[in-house]
């Protein structure tokens, strides 16, 4: 087992030798519902507050994204090109059925070809050449090319039980016939729009969990989040806007827990078609000529941002400026690239270098439950634009789950997303941000402008290929520094997560960004 991947064997013995002290029901309130009872069929962040209750991965990623054993006991590097993992035996799923070697073999394959995913597991799982069982708790992994990151990226994948999962549709997940996994909570129900409803499993093989019954309750407001809290309607909110920590922290009983996280919101451009659906020119008509294309006029739109403004009056401080994929102390991070300067005179010569000294028109794109305040900066972004003389057509924001599909399908020409890696490094999100779209390869799956350029993409294999992670994160500053010049996307912020609960019951800060039951407790 390297350093990169190594668990505090005290911690560990500890979790496994808990056992509950009182059987207790909670209820969260989430402000992002999950896209399916299906591990595999959305690659995002609000789907994983979901199943990592249901089901495990291969590795475990802690608060602070440290790196662990979880269904894989133990792994080594047999050649450049080789890895062969150890399973934790004893292992059961929900129904009883042992866990295998075969359905994590079963589980990977499925991972990359689940219809119509709006965000598609293959980027984890698309180095992969050959998956060998070894014996019922071993699994020999070959790859394409040299692959020194090869297990973080597996290791996310959820395990789903072959038994219950083969030819099983997103449907039967939903329904909860497929939904058998290892994790600490069985799914009960699902109605959408409204709860979810889970029940401890006691033979979870870390040991059952604090609370008996979890139920999830989908509040996308967050006056109604905080109302439905303090009236003790729940146990546990999520996405507190920065604005209201101070009220809630001087409220008796009340806990507020925080964290600055990797997640970067961003802006996302239609830089790859001649024509864009929600490109005109100035007067509102429709164009054949897409200026996205152009660098100058990508760049010109972020200097058009005022990240400071954006960070201290709309979020309330609840952010860091960004001008990179990942913030201070992740590997691949440049201290050299600040954000991008707020600069109107500059931004309006960029544009009028490019040929659009009148402007174009636009339609920003945003979901309005994702995280705190996304609608309104997509407000806030679309008249900052205007002020620099791009025409803004309009604003158009919808929930995420209806979001995140017509974006994966390049209904937008320029919107608004969200995206945190559960990796401490900016590998994930350079080759699914920024990579030239090939699911085939694992390249690009969350690349929704279909940026493509041939030099970030040679940079960017050359350290996905080296085993030394110093020299890995060298090459990783390198291809950032490309796609950033470029202006590939727009970073605009890394977000600070809030949660609140009430009593006795805490749920820890994390940067994932995740709300389940592994971060809630019972304070002691």
């Amino acid at each position: 087992m390297t350093t990169r991947f190594r668990c505090l064997a005290t911690a560990m013995a500890a979790l496994l030798a808990a056992a509950p002290a009182a059987a207790r029901d909670i209820t969260m309130a989430r402000v992002a519902e999950h896209a399916a009872i299906d591990p595999h069929f959305n690659n995002a962040g609000n789907d994983a507050s979901t199943m990592r209750n249901i089901y495990d991965s291969l590795l475990n990623f802690d608060v602070n994204q440290a790196i662990g054993p979880s269904l894989a006991a133990s792994w080594r590097v047999v050649d450049p090109l080789t890895w062969e993992i150890r399973l934790r035996e004893g292992v059961r799923f929900h129904d009883g059925s042992p866990f295998t070697a075969e359905d994590v073999v079963f589980s990977l394959n499925r991972a990359k070809d689940v219809p119509n995913s709006p965000s598609s597991w293959a980027r984890n799982v698309g180095d992969i050449a050959t998956m060998t069982v070894v014996d019922p708790h071993t699994v020999r992994f070959t790859s394409r090319v040299p692959t020194p990151l090869l297990l973080e990226q597996v290791g996310q994948v959820y395990i789903v039980s072959r038994r219950a999962a083969e030819g099983a549709t997103t449907a039967d997940f939903n329904a909860g016939r497929a939904a058998i996994g290892t994790g600490p909570m069985r799914f009960v129900s699902w109605t959408p729009g409204d709860r979810m409803e889970l029940r401890r499993f006691d033979g979870h093989w870390r040991g059952a969990a604090e609370f008996d019954r979890i139920t999830v309750r989908f509040i996308t407001n967050p006056a109604a989040r905080i109302a439905t809290l303090l009236s003790g309607g729940v146990d546990i909110i999520d996405a507190v806007p920065a604005g209201d920590v101070a009220r809630l922290e001087r409220e008796r009983g009340i806990r507020v827990t925080s964290i600055v996280t990797p997640r970067i919101a961003y802006m996302a451009m239609d830089s790859a078609r001649d024509e864009s659906p929600f490109v005109t020119d100035a007067e509102g008509r429709p164009m054949t000529r897409n200026p996205l294309r152009d660098r100058r006029v990508r760049q010109a739109m972020s200097m058009l941002i005022n990240r400071e403004a954006l960070v201290n009056t709309l979020l309330s401080g609840g952010g860091v400026p960004a001008g990179q994929i990942v913030p201070v102390g992740q590997g691949g991070y440049d201290p050299s690239l600040a954000p991008m300067p707020f600069d109107p005179a500059r931004a309006r010569a960029l544009l009028a270098e490019a040929g659009w000294a009148n402007g174009f028109g636009l339609t920003i794109h945003s979901s309005n439950n994702r995280f705190p305040q996304d609608a309104a900066m997509a407000q806030a972004l679309g008249q900052m634009l205007a002020r620099g003389g791009i025409r803004i057509n309009g604003v158009v924001t919808m929930p995420f789950n209806v979001y995140i599909g017509q974006a994966t399908d390049q209904r937008f020409s320029a919107f608004l997303f969200a995206y945190n890696s559960a990796s401490p490094h900016s590998a994930d999100g350079l080759r699914g941000l920024l990579a030239t779209r090939d699911l085939a390869r694992g390249m690009g799956g969350t690349n929704r402008g279909r940026y493509s350029n041939p030099d970030f993409d040679a940079a960017l294999a050359r350290a996905l290929e080296v085993f030394d992670e110093n020299e890995r994160n060298r090459l990783l500053v390198e291809a950032t520094r490309i796609a950033m010049d470029d202006q590939g996307i727009i970073p605009l912020l890394w977000q600070k997560s809030f949660w609140a609960s009430r009593g006795d019951i805490v749920h820890d800060a994390n940067m994932l960004d995740e709300t389940s039951v592994r971060f809630a407790r019972i304070a002691r």
